[in-house]
């Protein structure tokens, strides 16, 4: 099979100090994948009779790519287009290094897509495209939705993995505290549990040039037993990067992530506030008892969830509908 992936070189996330290297890890697992017979990339306007793909994965992150592809919608090619943030609501602005950028909100970027003849929206947020993006397709949203979640490369192809006991006993508090926009708040939870005592708290690399970002964050995991995993939202990386870390994952329960099969005190340890400090003080308390459940966590990110795993089931994927259309 031949594919195609149509891209911004510029994009933020694929940048290499961009600070979190997660979705640079899965391009590059895509288009590494050996499956491929050539891999072609797509990155400015162009007809799409130059393009010799059996699949094209439209690897735009946050619609904000504003590529034209006369007459894509009859290309014969599978079609995917990836969908992160799906509340995304439209911004018109500039990054902080002066770069413009126009991301495009559920609507447009549903319309978009349908416009391209795109076949399937890759989306790691099962709650996310059901409110926000399947409105927009109707009756064929189920059948169009691609799941798999946000997949971070291994962390121990780049650090050795210690115990839990031979790491500083501490409990690590890093994410962005970002009150969203229009209303929209996914770190209420994230931002009391940060305030209580018995966590550390490392401000996020938005607000600090000296904090670990990207690859190197996973060295910054090392340095702590365990990890908050917290969003009322969506499973961010973090959900899968401080596990693949060896740490013990402390979490905020939401859907996907039990989907993927994390089970309480058997993956990870689920807190709410009803019984968050409990669980940090039972844990600082007995580290090694936990140790299992760290390693229980690790195991099954690192068997089912990362970039080359995410890699592998958009190849599979594609290849089962290639061949289910050559049946017909």
């Amino acid at each position: 099979m031949k594919l195609a992936i149509v891209y911004d070189k510029n994009d933020h996330k694929l940048d290499q100090q961009a600070y979190s290297q997660t979705y640079r890890h899965m391009f590059d697992a895509l288009i590494e994948h050996e499956g491929w017979e050539c891999v072609q990339h797509v990155t400015e306007d162009c007809h799409s009779d130059d393009i010799d793909a059996d699949v094209i994965i439209i690897y735009d992150i946050h619609s904000s790519h504003h590529i034209d592809i006369e007459n894509f919608k009859f290309h014969k090619a599978i079609k995917y287009t990836y969908f992160n943030d799906p509340h995304q609501t439209e911004i018109k602005g500039t990054y902080k290094d002066g770069t413009p950028v126009h991301k495009l909100g559920a609507r447009n970027r549903v319309i978009r897509a349908l416009t391209r003849g795109v076949n399937f929206v890759i989306c790691p947020y099962n709650d996310g495209y059901n409110s926000f993006i399947a409105p927009y397709l109707g009756n064929d949203a189920d059948a169009m939705k691609v799941w798999f979640p946000v997949a971070p490369k291994r962390a121990s192809s780049v650090t050795s993995i210690l115990p839990l006991t031979s790491r500083p006993h501490k409990v690590l508090a890093n994410g962005h505290l970002w009150a969203g926009w229009d209303g929209f708040r996914p770190y209420k939870f994230r931002t009391w549990a940060y305030s209580q005592k018995n966590v550390q708290l490392v401000p996020h690399c938005l607000h600090s040039p000296h904090i670990f970002k990207g690859d190197s964050f996973v060295n910054l995991l090392t340095k702590f037993a365990a990890g908050l995993a917290l969003t009322d939202w969506y499973v961010v990386p973090k959900y899968l990067e401080i596990p693949l870390a060896g740490c013990l994952c402390i979490a905020q329960k939401r859907d996907d992530y039990l989907r993927m099969g994390f089970k309480d005190n058997e993956h990870c340890i689920y807190v709410d506030r009803q019984n968050f400090k409990q669980v940090i003080e039972a844990f600082l308390y007995d580290i090694p008892f936990y140790q299992t459940i760290a390693d229980n966590g690790r195991k099954l990110a690192e068997n089912n969830y990362t970039a080359m795993h995410f890699a592998k089931y958009i190849f599979d994927h594609s290849k089962g509908e290639l061949n289910g259309c050559s049946d017909d």
